[in-house]
C-alpha cells in the first residue's frame, strides 16, 4: 500500500511542467535502488508503484485539464512560473558558466524555441497526434526521469504534445494512450541506461543544455493577457518549484 501511495503521488507530480520525477524519487530515497534495479531489468518490486504512478497520471491529467480549459492564462502563467524555477534544480550541480556552457546553454534555448510550437490549449481540433511522436515522447519524457531536476512534462511541451496529452487523458483516449505508454516502456529499458551514461560523463554541458532547452520551451505556456491574479499564479509556481527544488540542491551537496 505505501508503494501504491507513493506512486499516486509521483503521478500527480510528474503532471506538473517544472516538476521533476527524478527529484521526487530522490526525496523519496528510491532514486539510486530503482535507476539500479531498472539496468537489471528487476521491476516486480515496482509493480505497486507503477499502478500508483498511473492512478495518479489520470487523476492528475485529468483535474489539471479541466482546470486547463477552463482557466487557460491562469494555470498557464501557474505553469511558466513552475518551469522556469525548475532550472534552479537543472544546474544545481554544474560548474559556473563559461563560454562553452554558455554555447550550449544558447542552443538548447534556441532548440526550445523552434520546437516549443504553438502556445498550450486543450481544445480537441479534430486533429490526432501521430503515432510516432506519441512513442518518441513517451520514450524521452520518461527516460529524463533519471535525470533529477529535469521535468519529463518540459520534455512533451518541448516536443507540442504535453497539452493533447492532458486531453487524451481526460477523454480515455486507449489507443493514443497505449503508444504513449509502449513508448515510455521503451523509454524505460532501452534509453534510461543510455541517458543515465550521458548525463554521468557530459553532466555540465547537458545541464546547461537541458537548462536552455527548458527555457526555451517555456513559450509555450506565456499567458496571453496580463492581470493581478496572473502575476500572483505564476508567483505561486516559481516559489512552489523553486522550494522543491531546494530539495535536489540539498541531497547532492
Amino acid at each position: 500500500m505505501r508503494s501504491i501511495l507513493q506512486g499516486l503521488l509521483l503521478g500527480l507530480i510528474m503532471v506538473l511542467p517544472g516538476m521533476s520525477g527524478g527529484t521526487a524519487f530522490l526525496i523519496m530515497g528510491i532514486y539510486e535502488q530503482l535507476i539500479l534495479d531498472l539496468g537489471r531489468l528487476r521491476i516486480k518490486p515496482y509493480i505497486p508503484l507503477l499502478i500508483g504512478i498511473i492512478a495518479g497520471l489520470f487523476a492528475g491529467g485529468t483535474i489539471f485539464a479541466l482546470v486547463f480549459e477552463a482557466y487557460r492564462d491562469i494555470t498557464a502563467a501557474l505553469l511558466l512560473g513552475c518551469i522556469l524555477a525548475s532550472i534552479r534544480a537543472v544546474v544545481s550541480t554544474a560548474p559556473k558558466i563559461n563560454g562553452t556552457y554558455a554555447a550550449f546553454l544558447l542552443g538548447g534555448l534556441i532548440l526550445g524555441l523552434v520546437m516549443a510550437g504553438e502556445p498550450l490549449a486543450v481544445v480537441s481540433d479534430g486533429t490526432l497526434t501521430p503515432p510516432l511522436l506519441l512513442l518518441i515522447g513517451g520514450a524521452f519524457s520518461t527516460a529524463a526521469m533519471v535525470i533529477p531536476g529535469v521535468p519529463g512534462s518540459s520534455v512533451l511541451i518541448v516536443l507540442g504534445i504535453y497539452d493533447s496529452l492532458l486531453l487524451y487523458i481526460k477523454e480515455l483516449a486507449l489507443i493514443q494512450l497505449m503508444y504513449f505508454g509502449i513508448g515510455a516502456v521503451l523509454g524505460l529499458f532501452l534509453l534510461v541506461k543510455l541517458l543515465e551514461n550521458l548525463y554521468t560523463n557530459y553532466r555540465p554541458v547537458l545541464s546547461y543544455f537541458f537548462a536552455g532547452l527548458i527555457v526555451g520551451a517555456a513559450r509555450a505556456v506565456i499567458p496571453h493577457t496580463v492581470s493581478p491574479g496572473i502575476v500572483l499564479a505564476f508567483a505561486v509556481g516559481f516559489v512552489a518549484v523553486w522550494m522543491w527544488s531546494g530539495h535536489r540542491t540539498a541531497e547532492v551537496t
